[in-house]
């Protein structure tokens, strides 16, 4: 595969292998890609974990799910419909 890289991603580049974090373009893209895929599936796995908790919570009575409009509240007269 061959990727065309310019600016300020080629510059992002070239400072990760400058300061050492990696020792070839290539390895410094596998970093990256594995970095941003570990960073946005652990945000979803956490938000899931939290939605989950909180549906348990309105199921055991613990937590009162809103409405749109009580969710919402002074602000509610801007929604339309």
């Amino acid at each position: 595969m061959n990727v065309m890289l310019r600016g300020r991603i080629l510059q992002i580049l070239d400072d990760m292998i400058e300061e050492g974090y990696a020792n070839t373009k290539s390895e410094a893209i596998r970093f990256a890609i594995l970095n941003f895929g570990e960073k946005h599936i652990k945000e979803e796995i956490m938000v899931k974990e939290k939605l989950d908790r909180i549906d348990k919570e309105i199921r055991e009575g613990k937590r009162k799910a809103l409405g749109s409009k009580e969710a919402l509240g002074v602000y509610a007269k801007y929604v339309k419909g």
